[in-house]
């Protein structure tokens, strides 16, 4: 809990501090009131995730097995190998020589086999089979405020910030909507309706780090986004945003539930119910933070208010105090209640 929520609590509970501007809930400032807190785990990103479309297109670092058939009528004549792809796009066929297969689906490629046989006088009849036997897989480590934290396998050497978080189960309630990519690039997004000649734009081959707000970027923004092999990508988890609660109720801090706004009824609910009836004890007073955090404001309330009309019901913000102030009735309750006490005690220590 930092150092100024201590200094604000204990101007409240010791009655120290200077002379604070005063509002209402009706008169606070825009600038004053409370930011609602957005839940990230109810973000649909599926949708901007890439399919699994291009899987059977061959890549570099892919193992293949060809089977060929030379086409002489003779079963002992079938050849098979398993080869790889290097990182040129090439694999080296027995014979036949260097092919360039990255980028070709397997269709394609069985025709490039067939054509460079065919090129090189090698084999004049031959029918071929290429299916993807094994794919190289890459690593993305995914921390924070995701539901399924770790690392994410992918066979593509750059995959989009919103497949990943997608993989690693979306963020969760408490994330801040920050997420920090250790290396990443843009993909330009490519207009539609281009003539089939024209000129394409090509990705940028400069990878560095990149900061993304899920409240300032487009779902097809985060669908562009390639986070590169090896990446590290954090998703910022809340500062804890702790409600002091304090005067004539059970004083105590209130965590703000992850993902969840809370309002002044439900602070009294969550620091266990007020003491005595809203007709009894009904004023509040919330200390609030200035934004550039070298003051503070009073926001004075009404308990009954708050239960009436929404618009009373204060959103609070971290680090707010909300005191139930103490009256002439309440005070007279707790010291009626005090001697009451102190006096069925006495008796229980004197004994019959």
């Amino acid at each position: 809990m930092r150092r100024e929520f201590l200094i604000l609590a204990a101007a409240v509970t010791g009655l120290v501090g200077c002379v604070q501007t005063q509002y209402t809930a009706s008169s606070l400032p825009n600038h004053l009131v409370a930011k609602p807190i957005r839940d990230y785990s109810t973000l649909d990103l599926a949708r901007f995730a890439s399919s699994d479309s291009g899987s059977d297109v061959i890549r570099p670092g892919d193992r293949l097995s060809v089977t060929l058939d030379p086409g002489t009528l003779n079963k002992d004549s079938v050849l098979a190998w398993t080869v790889s792809v290097d990182g040129q796009g090439e694999t080296s066929l027995p014979n036949i020589g260097p092919v360039k297969l990255a980028g070709l689906t397997q269709a394609q490629a069985e025709k490039a086999i067939v054509q460079t046989s065919l090129e090189r006088d090698v084999f004049l009849t031959p029918v071929v089979d290429v299916d993807v036997k094994e794919r190289k897989e890459y690593s993305i480590l995914v921390t924070g405020a995701v539901t399924t934290p770790g690392p994410v396998t992918i066979t593509d050497e750059s995959v989009s910030l919103a497949d990943v978080l997608v993989r690693a189960g979306g963020p969760t309630s408490d994330a801040s909507g920050n997420v920090f990519v250790s290396a990443a690039r843009s993909q330009p997004a490519e207009p539609e309706n281009l003539p089939e000649n024209a000129l394409r734009a090509v990705s940028s081959t400069r990878v560095l780090p990149a900061s993304v707000n899920l409240d300032r970027t487009s779902g097809d923004e985060l669908g562009h986004l390639q986070v590169v092999d090896g990446a590290v990508v954090h998703v910022e988890p809340l500062e804890p945003r702790p409600i002091q609660v304090v005067g004539v109720i059970r004083n105590q801090s209130v965590k703000v539930p992850a993902g969840q706004n809370v309002h002044l009824l439900d602070a009294l609910t969550l620091a266990g119910g007020q003491t005595y009836s809203n007709w009894i004890s009904d004023k509040v007073t919330i200390i609030r933070e200035t934004p550039d955090g070298k003051g503070t404001v009073r926001i004075k309330g009404s308990i009954r208010k708050a239960k009436e009309d929404a618009r009373e019901n204060i959103l609070l913000a971290p680090y707010d105090i909300v005191s139930v102030e103490e009256n002439l009735l309440t005070f007279t309750l707790s010291t009626l209640s005090g001697l009451f006490g102190a006096a069925f005690n006495a008796s229980r220590i004197a004994g019959p």
